[in-house]
């Protein structure tokens, strides 16, 4: 299946994924379609393919990058679910709770595995795109089998937090633009992309906490304010909040290090969830 050029970049990674997972993959293939088809910000793609631009990458690569990268994502996503045993996902029924824990399963693997197929694309510089997925595929793993391991305890630390939630999601917040930096020969730059995503991770994760107090109470799901509380700080939310604002600095300071303004949509990003997260600061 050709996909036609006169696409944006951002339907070209929408075509590509749904190649990638359709024709002949059977029911997994079928339920994979459905899930992305439900939509998302495809945030992940889009870094890839403003990072891919600002670095004077060939089309044809970024998009290669760019769908290997929402792949990933949702596949994680997938998989997420299916562990937290959260029941809706875009507003709709998680693959598990409409197809089956072992669908689910299925459906994940294939969408991790299309990621892969994904990069044949890019030529010469396969190998080490791979061997970088490789690597922050496992650092994800990492992140959520320690949040596993650390549900129900309020009493981790503020550092051990962060870590998990650096873990969770900041590896692929950071591939888009990783990648893109490898196909330009910039990989001397790896080490900030990271700490952008990295950063970026943890404000998030702080940011989604506040919003899910009593639910991860509830759920014994690990909460920045509950670790807040449980070391004694008389204002956790307030500190959480200050916490994230901190983090979203930092990804924004990294992300504009990037060479010839490869992060600047990461670094867009960071600013505008400092800027809603101030207007809920409580007063002092």
């Amino acid at each position: 299946m050709q996909i036609p050029q006169s696409e944006s970049p951002l339907q070209r990674v929408e075509s590509r994924m749904r190649q990638l997972v359709g024709a002949g993959q059977g029911q997994a293939g079928d339920i994979a379609a459905e899930h992305l088809g439900a939509g998302g910000g495809r945030v992940r793609a889009k870094l890839a393919l403003a990072a891919s631009q600002a670095l004077g990458l060939p089309q044809d690569a970024a998009v290669a990058v760019a769908a290997a990268c929402e792949l990933l994502h949702n596949a994680s996503l997938v998989h997420d679910d299916l562990q937290d045993r959260d029941a809706l996902r875009r507003g709709r029924m998680a693959v598990w709770q409409e197809h089956g824990d072992a669908a689910a399963i299925c459906v994940g693997d294939l969408l991790l595995s299309a990621a892969y197929a994904s990069l044949a694309a890019c030529g010469y510089a396969t190998p080490a795109l791979l061997l970088r997925v490789h690597e922050r595929v496992g650092a994800v793993i990492r992140g959520q089998s320690s949040d596993l391991s650390l549900r129900g305890r309020s009493d981790t630390s503020l550092a051990r937090y962060e870590e998990v939630a650096a873990g969770k999601s900041g590896p692929l917040l950071s591939l888009p633009v990783e990648l893109a930096l490898l196909l330009a020969d910039e990989g001397d730059h790896l080490t900030s992309a990271v700490v952008a995503g990295e950063r970026f991770a943890v404000g998030y994760q702080m940011t989604d906490d506040l919003d899910d107090v009593q639910r991860d109470a509830l759920n014994e799901e690990l909460n920045v304010v509950a670790v807040l509380a449980a070391r004694g700080e008389r204002a956790p939310l307030q500190v959480a909040r200050e916490l994230a604002l901190g983090h979203f600095r930092e990804a924004r300071i990294a992300a504009l290090t990037l060479p010839r303004g490869a992060g600047q949509l990461l670094a867009d990003y960071a600013r505008q969830r400092s800027d809603a997260l101030q207007l809920l600061r409580e007063p002092a």
